[in-house]
């Protein structure tokens, strides 16, 4: 909702790949050829929450610069992955870590501003 007074058009596309990020996630718990896919999808979401924040300044644009460049990582990642054999389930934790901390830090910067 803060988006969208700011940028509309951001809004809807971080909502979409919101959505797909949730609907591939989910998947992604149940078979583990789907942990690449959702880390690609996870990367564009925190770009375009990440590009959104930094650039309007709805939220901190210092949580927006790190969300940015927790996107870069994570698609780096998927991109990576393949090539260097990695394995799933070490993806799938060290992403699960990774988002519980940028959710924590969501959590911070939604209290301070209230």
């Amino acid at each position: 909702m803060r988006n969208s007074t700011v940028r509309q058009s951001g809004a809807i596309l971080g909502t979409a790949a919101g959505m797909a990020t949730i609907t591939v996630g989910i998947a992604a718990s149940a078979n583990a050829s789907l942990v690449v896919p959702t880390l690609f999808l996870r990367g564009v979401w925190w770009w375009t929450v990440g590009k959104i924040w930094a650039e309007s300044g709805v939220f901190s644009r210092l949580l927006g610069i790190v969300t940015m460049a927790l996107a870069v990582i994570a698609i780096g990642a998927a991109v990576a992955s393949a090539p260097m054999t990695m394995d799933a389930a070490t993806l799938w934790l060290s992403e699960r870590v990774v988002l519980g901390l940028w959710t924590l830090a969501l959590a911070f910067a939604l209290w301070r501003s209230r």
